[in-house]
């Protein structure tokens, strides 16, 4: 090779060395006698640091498995609950726990499976597999006895007064208060000789509510308590819950108009195509999604 050839090969790997990155430094190089131990060490604290007051940021996801508190003992409790129509399941794996005391929600959208749960804890359904507890014991006419239930059809004698339907649960429930019954008719202005078929959709509503709320019961099961009534009955209907609620007994109230009923609840649990999305206290809901409970039900069961 002769010396104008040399001169251009050196020439050519001068470029290709310019061209590569620079290898970094190691610490021992940078910092000797041990220093790069002590840096690595008070950089670390300060990542830890920062990592631990970065907020968590919460979804609908971080509730759909909070369990029930357990608060003593049970009045209501799902295990592996399952009930099938023919082809349909309109309940899978459905498991809670509800302890006594308190106002629970049982929320979701019309055929997520609401009904069909209360009708099993009335013992009116049998369930397909798993079972249903009410106050530790499989639904018959022992619990019916504990158990006041409110359908959310009218179920009222349209042939009968209203002086013989109160008769009538006077007759069939001994936990049945006449007294208090009669007091909340007086104050709406419900006479006592009206036919029951004269009465308006909102006040055979409001006597239903009346004649269930005036026993003592330990578990009252409310289905659509305030669908289909106006915004001022709805309010009566709330406030004659909360006034008439014994105060160890719980509601177990069942609706999809959250927003009329969340100030009354201390717990929700979502139903959505018969299973448990959400099984929560309303309090933990606020706290970790920063929504109202009637938020989260649009966005969980949005469109």
């Amino acid at each position: 090779m002769n010396k104008k050839e040399a001169s251009a090969e050196e020439a050519v790997r001068t470029e290709e060395s310019a061209e590569l990155p620079a290898a970094e430094p190691t610490a021992t190089e940078n910092e000797p006698n041990g220093k790069a131990d002590a840096v690595q060490e008070e950089v670390a604290p300060a990542q830890t640091e920062k990592s631990e007051a970065a907020p968590k940021r919460y979804s609908a996801d971080d509730l759909f498995d909070c369990a029930m508190p357990i608060n003593g003992e049970n009045i209501l409790e799902c295990r592996g609950l399952c009930k099938m129509y023919s082809n349909f399941t309109a309940l899978y794996q459905v498991d809670f726990s509800i302890p006594k005391g308190g106002i629970v929600g049982l929320l979701g959208p019309n055929g997520s499976g609401k009904t069909t749960l209360i009708k099993l804890a009335m013992g009116m359904l049998h369930p397909t597999s798993g079972e249903i507890l009410v106050d530790g014991k499989t639904p018959n006419y022992k619990t019916r006895a504990v158990t006041a239930y409110l359908p959310d059809a009218n179920y009222l004698c349209d042939w009968m007064r209203v002086e013989q339907q109160i008769a009538y649960y006077a007759d069939f429930f001994p936990d049945f208060r006449k007294d208090k019954a009669q007091e909340m008719l007086a104050r709406l202005g419900i006479g006592l000789k009206q036919k029951i078929k004269a009465l308006s959709k909102g006040n055979k509503e409001k006597l239903g509510l009346i004649l269930t709320m005036s026993r003592t019961a330990k578990l009252y099961i409310l289905d659509e308590p305030i669908a289909g009534v106006d915004p001022a009955a709805r309010d009566y209907i709330l406030s004659t819950i909360m006034a008439n609620k014994p105060e160890d007994a719980t509601i177990f109230l069942c609706t999809h108009l959250i927003a009329d009923i969340e100030p009354v609840l201390t717990h929700a649990i979502f139903l959505r195509n018969g299973q448990v999305a959400l099984n929560s206290p309303v309090a933990e809901v606020r706290e970790k999604t920063g929504k109202s409970l009637d938020e989260l039900f649009r966005e969980v069961f949005k469109w």
